[in-house]
């Protein structure tokens, strides 16, 4: 575990919820341990392009990966938030920027630690400070407070205490799309594994393809409608035809099967007319088969309730399926009035659905297989073990029997 002060920056829209809100994103992030909050500071931009005048703070965590992991959290959080890379020291709806790691100095691909420009920045050592009065730097005694010029200080206006961020005002950016932690689907037309995942309490929904269907056997209409019947949530089915009409025929009867159905639909030329045709009788779709974010983009502009991204097939031919998500998750959060949501699709291991998660995706579909990895762990088969063996020492192991005991000589 590492202990970091993580700098925050605005100065576009409502600031102060903007920074109130990267900090209740990142106190929500697993991993992240949001420890203490500073003042907010009032400065004048640096670097002569950006036009207003920023507010700052700083937020020290603690974190339990490694500081390019730290840094892509940070990241997650800009662009969920709406932060697009644009103009060096231009305007931001938000800026997160590692600063400062305790007794740790480093450079990595992207990230060097401390901020190489901490010491001629007032406005991000002033709040650092705030949050860890007694910070050093790194493997030496000097504390950070000598270089901290009193007289170029900026003027500390508040706190980010009891700032509301549930309405956000004239920055509808900053609000999360969909709402809520990212939804769990499984990917599968296995009907013993959706009941067995769906006893778990988190399934929210189940993708099916004509692939999946036809590894299990069963009747396609009959296999779709029981899974509705087990998973109180979207269910895709998807079309088979190759021509605007046929889809958009397939696609209002598979609807008919249940109010779960979400009728999935190839990104093609034609499947993008008979998603505009869908979504305008009200029928949800969830556009599958995407390869790149103009695509997403013109899916969403059709309509699509989900979009799709294949990140494990962009991952097969030595392209990067996770920057696929992050960046779809940025279009979409420049422009709010698209509610399509990022379904991370083609997921391969436990470490995807981590990452899609961080991006900020609203959905990631998972199989069976990968899903039973997300739950299971070495460690954790070890504790429980040792907990199991040490309590068959205890002279009686009768814990219901103790507690009706209990409660029947205590009244309660």
């Amino acid at each position: 575990m590492i202990h970091a002060v993580l700098g925050l920056g605005s100065n576009l829209g409502d600031r102060r919820a903007a920074l109130a809100l990267a900090v209740r994103l990142l106190d929500v992030t697993p991993g992240v341990e949001v420890l203490r909050t500073s003042r907010v500071y009032a400065s004048t931009p640096v670097g002569g392009v950006a036009g207003s005048e920023f507010l700052n703070a700083a937020v020290a965590v603690s974190w339990v990966g490694s500081p390019p992991a730290l840094l892509g959290v940070c990241q997650a959080v800009e662009r969920r938030l709406g932060r697009g890379r644009g103009v060096r020291w231009g305007d931001r709806a938000i800026d997160v920027d590692l600063l400062w790691i305790a007794g740790l100095r480093g450079r990595w691909p992207g990230l060097v630690v401390p901020h190489p420009r901490l010491r001629e920045r007032p406005f991000a050592l002033a709040p650092l400070l705030d949050v860890a009065p007694d910070a050093c730097w790194p493997n030496t005694s000097r504390s950070l407070r000598t270089d901290l010029g009193q007289e170029l200080v900026p003027p500390a206006i508040g706190s980010l205490a009891g700032v509301e961020v549930a309405v956000y005002g004239e920055s509808p950016a900053l609000a999360t799309r969909a709402g809520g932690p990212m939804k769990f689907f499984l990917d599968t037309a296995n009907l013993d594994h959706i009941r067995e995942v769906a006893a778990w309490g988190i399934l929210d929904g189940v993708t099916t393809n004509p692939s999946l269907i036809a590894k299990e056997g069963g009747d396609f209409v009959e296999t779709v409608a029981e899974i509705c019947t087990i998973v109180d949530g979207p269910v895709s089915a998807e079309v088979v035809a190759e021509d605007t009409a046929e889809m958009v025929i397939q696609g209002r009867l598979l609807a008919r099967i249940h109010d779960n159905i979400v009728v999935k639909v190839p990104l093609t030329e034609a499947g993008l007319a008979a998603i505009s045709q869908l979504s305008a009788e009200g029928i949800r779709t969830n556009v599958t088969l995407c390869f790149q974010a103009t695509q997403a983009l013109m899916a969403a502009k059709a309509g699509a309730t989900y979009i799709s991204p294949f990140v494990g097939r962009i991952d097969d031919v030595s392209g990067e399926g996770m920057q696929l998500i992050e960046e779809i998750v940025s279009i979409y959060a420049n422009y709010p009035e698209l509610d399509t949501q990022v379904l991370a699709a083609s997921i391969r291991h436990p470490l995807h659905v981590a990452q899609a998660a961080l991006a900020g995706a609203d959905v990631s579909t998972i199989p069976y297989g990968v899903m039973k990895k997300l739950l299971n762990h070495p460690l954790t088969d070890l504790g429980n073990a040792r907990f199991t063996k040490d309590w068959e020492s205890v002279p009686d192991t009768d814990i219901v029997g103790q507690v009706q005991r209990y409660l029947e000589r205590t009244g309660r």
